[in-house]
């Protein structure tokens, strides 16, 4: 019996990152003023329902929205300004507001998706932890492959990151990590700073958790994988943060870094072939094509890689599926910036292309 494609939005947003709280307070300045004149979409669901063509097919039963206070979303309320702040958020963040919402969603696609099978769109990557542990629990953590497209690896403790962001502040002219969600925290005491389940750690606490294996997990397209330079340098700080990485890809991780550059695919192909799970789930964190063809990336702190090699990753995979009759289980496509989805910017002539690359990308599996 063939199973529908269940489309539904998780638009929670609760970073502290500056400039995600700035473009907030813009957006509720121009709000006020009654200056909006572009769609006023409020979270990347409703905007993909608007520009997508794929979404726009009958087979793609949309299901609504999980729910999400307004102040934690892409575009609060006008009533909710003054909880734009960073303490406002870290707040939210270390009290486990967070990994509350995961669990929230666990039960929605429990009672709102099964038996058919999830697309999330969305923004923090966190939430796909509440997706996973469902899917976990139906069909087994040892009978899932798990892979994730992301500039970043979503595994890191955030005293480790923070400890790292603290060393790039002191050393702006070595080399610079992918730590966007901590940065402003760098100059904080780190004894105030929790190891809690953010969109920077879940992937962390799902492996200690047992609801995925790291045998069953392949990381597409991080730059934050340690090179050279890095294990190179001596300082305890970056150490630690090496040690780390290592200790994980030692559990069977699987990474593939950007800095494979044309053997990126190949090294996917390669990482594939040991994998013989009956499942798969493939969750897509926009930022790993961040400031290409995609724009509308909430974290910009990374050059991502080309539409061609996305594309070219997901025939492989598909590739894959078809050849060991892997069948999919469940899609997520998060980290997207509701502000600039779809977006023209007249003095670049640029357009941002998000939902494009995502129709082609969900076109190899759906």
């Amino acid at each position: 019996m063939e199973k529908n494609i269940k489309v539904f939005g998780a638009a929670l947003d609760a970073t502290d990152f500056p400039l995600s709280i700035q473009t907030k307070h813009a957006y509720l300045s121009r709000l006020a003023q009654n200056l909006i004149t572009e769609p006023n979409f409020l979270d990347p669901y409703d905007g993909f329902l608007l520009y997508s063509s794929l979404l726009s097919k009958e087979k793609y039963l949309k299901i609504g929205k999980l729910p999400v206070e307004s102040w934690v979303t892409p575009k609060p309320n006008i009533e909710d300004y003054p909880f734009m702040n960073q303490l406002e958020f870290q707040k939210f963040t270390s009290n486990g507001k967070v990994k509350e919402k995961s669990d929230l969603l666990e039960k929605f696609i429990n009672q709102e998706v099964f038996p058919d099978i999830p697309l999330m769109i969305g923004v923090d990557h966190s939430l796909t932890g509440g997706v996973l542990s469902a899917l976990s629990n139906k069909f087994g953590s040892e009978n899932i492959l798990v892979v994730v497209f992301d500039a970043h690896f979503d595994g890191i403790p955030a005293s480790i990151s923070a400890n790292l962001a603290k060393y790039t502040i002191e050393h702006p002219d070595q080399v610079n990590p992918l730590v966007p969600e901590l940065a402003s925290l760098a100059n904080e005491d780190l004894n105030n700073i929790k190891d809690s389940y953010t969109c920077g750690s879940f992937l962390y606490y799902l492996m200690e958790e047992k609801i995925l294996l790291p045998e069953n997990l392949i990381i597409f397209g991080c730059q934050d994988y340690p090179d050279d330079d890095f294990r190179s340098n001596n300082d305890p700080r970056i150490l630690e943060y090496v040690d780390f990485y290592d200790s994980i890809e030692k559990k069977g991780v699987k990474f593939i870094s950007k800095n494979d550059g044309t053997h990126m695919v190949e090294n996917l192909s390669s990482a594939l072939e040991i994998i013989d799970t009956p499942y798969i789930y493939i969750s897509f964190d926009v930022d790993v094509g961040g400031l290409k063809e995609i724009i509308a990336a909430r974290f910009k702190n990374a050059i991502g890689i080309e539409k061609s090699v996305i594309l070219n990753a997901g025939k492989e995979i598909k590739k894959f599926m078809d050849l060991k009759r892997c069948e999919l289980i469940g899609l997520d496509v998060m980290e997207i910036e509701t502000h600039l989805l779809s977006r023209v910017f007249p003095k670049s002539g640029r357009v941002d292309q998000t939902v494009e690359v995502i129709d082609e990308f969900l076109e190899f599996f759906i």
